[in-house]
């Protein structure tokens, strides 16, 4: 298998101080793009504990020490993330009287990843796991590199840039129990594949949910000038982000090998200050 990543990885508790009035346009000047990460996050705190129970059920499965050990700080980093998020996610859909109707979609949501943790065989769901982890790591390392998260002083932001780095952080975990249980290259990208436009699918439903009830949001930031920054950063981000998420796709794909934006030692060092401080 190689060698693992615990030494890199650690469990943060951490204290975001969210508030009622905090920026919801988090993403400097877009809030298409702010809104489509908050429809996704409205995803956590369903797909998370999915990813865990898939990992969990995997465990009598691994037979190296050491592997079983970086599964259960997955599980840990995982676990920390869909709090932080559960906690945002109930003061946001109190703020627009629109936001009621996404619960409704997250109760289905859930519902749907519950089946497949009962339904699916453990392939799939490492599979799903897999596909999943790899394109947040991917886009995670764009995301950091252009330092998408760090133009606006929101808790909103904070909380992306901790989460994305502890993604990178756990990038070879999930890769690393597919291929020990599993380890068909075809099966992974099939379901991979499938993976990431489910989870696009409702993202951009619980997006549009929350865009479609917050127009005033929605056209703040339109100005001719404000619209071409927007654009032209994001063009910046996607060129960098695109091959980095082909790269997964590929039968030599390997999460140890990918470059890291220096950004990353930067952001999991503050992290860590932060978590420690605040224990």
């Amino acid at each position: 298998m190689g060698e693992h990543t615990t030494q890199a990885m650690t469990v943060r508790r951490m204290n975001f101080g969210f508030t009622p009035d905090m920026e919801r346009v988090f993403v400097k000047d877009d809030p298409d793009t702010s809104y489509t990460f908050l429809g996704t996050w409205m995803m956590l705190p369903y797909l998370e504990p999915y990813l865990i129970r898939t990992m969990r059920q995997a465990l009598p499965h691994i037979r190296e020490p050491q592997l079983k050990e970086d599964l259960k700080r997955f599980c840990a980093q995982e676990g920390e993330h869909f709090k932080q998020h559960a906690i945002v996610n109930e003061m946001i859909r109190d703020l627009v009287p629109g936001f009621a109707a996404l619960k409704p979609i997250e109760l289905e949501l859930d519902a749907e990843f519950k089946s497949f943790s009962k339904e699916k065989p453990l392939k799939f769901n490492l599979a799903y796991a897999e596909g999943f982890e790899s394109m947040t790591s991917a886009l995670s390392r764009a995301q950091l590199e252009t330092g998408m998260f760090d133009r606006t002083d929101s808790p909103l932001a904070d909380l992306a840039k901790w989460h994305i780095m502890e993604e990178i952080e756990h990038r070879t975990v999930a890769f690393d129990i597919y291929e020990h249980v599993v380890g068909s290259y075809p099966y992974r990208l099939r379901i991979g594949l499938w993976a990431q436009s489910h989870f696009i699918k409702w993202g951009t439903r619980l997006a549009k949910t929350m865009k479609d009830a917050d127009p005033e949001t929605m056209a703040r930031f339109q100005q001719p000038e404000v619209v071409a920054a927007r654009k032209k950063f994001n063009a910046h981000f996607w060129r960098r982000g695109l091959p980095r998420l082909a790269q997964t796709y590929s039968p030599w794909y390997d999460p140890r090998k990918v470059d890291l934006p220096d950004a990353f030692q930067i952001a999991r060092n503050r992290y860590s200050e932060l978590a420690t401080a605040l224990a």
